[in-house]
């Protein structure tokens, strides 16, 4: 079905209808003006004869009033049709527009700048809400990056408290039992060495929230890649990390895309180190290019994603209860999925039938 076509007008030509019909009833008014006073000045002097035009005399006044009527109808039809122009063409929009300049300024973005008519004005009009709607958006992206600031903050410092617990335990044990010599030499090794272990797990866990912090920073460095190129630096990857276990599909094309191939290595280097700690045998990869759209898939045949992981896996620092290794932040989904918007793409997390599944997409326009 074709488009349905809106007429459009144009506020100089409804102007220009306005004025002409302002001028038509003018000149009209002026002509029965000039029309009456002539018939009256006849009939003045027939009815009295060798009448003379004495100063503020009735034949003064009916000579002289079609100078005096003429413009002043002129001028109040200019004025009414002004008016007329002004109610039908400006009134509304000119309140539709400080209306929404005011909820602007009270920062309430939620809403609609609707003017129905095809003309310069309503063009005005959808312009200007294409720039609400921009602030909206620009709004709402910021909100959503402050709550998820303030809620990885709160993930820090609840996390934080665990080795520090620990580490003062420690530090109280042996503030309590060196000074009395109740600890032997290998208790007291053995104390160190699980003080360094929470020491460096500080260390890693503080080197992934600088990470992280730094991603919001980053400003994608796009270049012209050709496909084959791309396919070999995931091949090589993929047997570097995973050994006999990886296997790659997808067949390069004779073409060329244009990502910035270090954050896209990055995505993909994670991805294949999360699936390599859940496989039992094989890691695989599905890449395509369809459009403008880059899409990387890597599955695992593991377990599979739980439930609550289906939902929170791309979070920060969500580790499923299940998990056996310690060491493992819950950040690193997160990581990816922060790089895949960066470059205009996605993360999804999902099942396939024999484990889990995580595509990351990215434009490459």
């Amino acid at each position: 079905m074709g488009k349905i076509k809106t007429k459009s007008h144009s506020l100089k030509r409804d102007l220009a209808r306005c004025l002409s019909v302002g001028m038509i009833c003018a000149f009209a008014g002026a002509f029965i003006i000039g029309d009456i006073t002539n018939y009256l000045q006849i009939w003045y002097r027939g009815k009295y004869p060798g009448v003379r035009l004495d100063f503020l005399s009735t034949y003064w006044f009916i000579s002289y009033a079609q100078v005096l009527f003429i413009p002043l109808w002129i001028v109040l039809c200019l004025a009414v049709t002004g008016m007329i122009f002004y109610n039908r063409e400006l009134k509304k929009p000119i309140d539709i527009l400080l209306e929404a300049s005011r909820k602007i300024a009270d920062n309430q973005l939620d809403f609609r700048v609707e003017y129905q008519k095809q003309n310069e004005i309503g063009l005005l009009c959808r312009a200007f809400d294409d720039m609400r709607s921009a602030l909206y958006e620009n709004n709402r992206q910021m909100w959503r990056s402050l709550e998820e600031r303030r809620r990885l903050n709160s993930a820090f410092s609840h996390d934080l408290r665990t080795p520090l617990t620990v580490l003062r335990g420690y530090v109280d044990f042996l503030e309590a039992y060196i000074p009395d010599g109740k600890v032997t030499e290998e208790k007291l090794l053995s104390v160190i060495s699980m003080m360094n272990g929470q020491i460096l797990r500080l260390e890693h866990y503080t080197q992934k929230m600088n990470v992280v912090q730094k991603l919001e920073d980053i400003v994608p460095n796009v270049r012209r890649i050709s496909e084959e190129e791309f396919f070999n630096n995931l091949c090589e990857t993929g047997q570097i990390l995973c050994g006999d276990k990886f296997q790659l599909n997808g067949i390069p094309g004779r073409g060329a895309l244009s990502v910035d191939m270090e954050l896209v290595m990055q995505v993909y280097e994670n991805l294949i180190s999360n699936a390599l700690r859940y496989a039992e045998s094989s890691v695989t990869v599905n890449c395509g290019i369809s459009e403008n759209t880059l899409a990387v898939s890597v599955l695992d045949d593991g377990a599979g994603f739980t439930e609550e992981a289906l939902k929170n896996a791309a979070r920060p620092f969500f580790r499923d209860e299940k998990e056996a290794d310690k060491t493992h932040f819950g950040l690193g989904l997160y990581i990816c999925r922060l790089l895949c918007e960066k470059c205009g793409g996605t993360l999804a997390i999902e099942n396939h039938d024999n484990g889990g599944k995580v595509t990351a997409t990215f434009f490459c326009g």
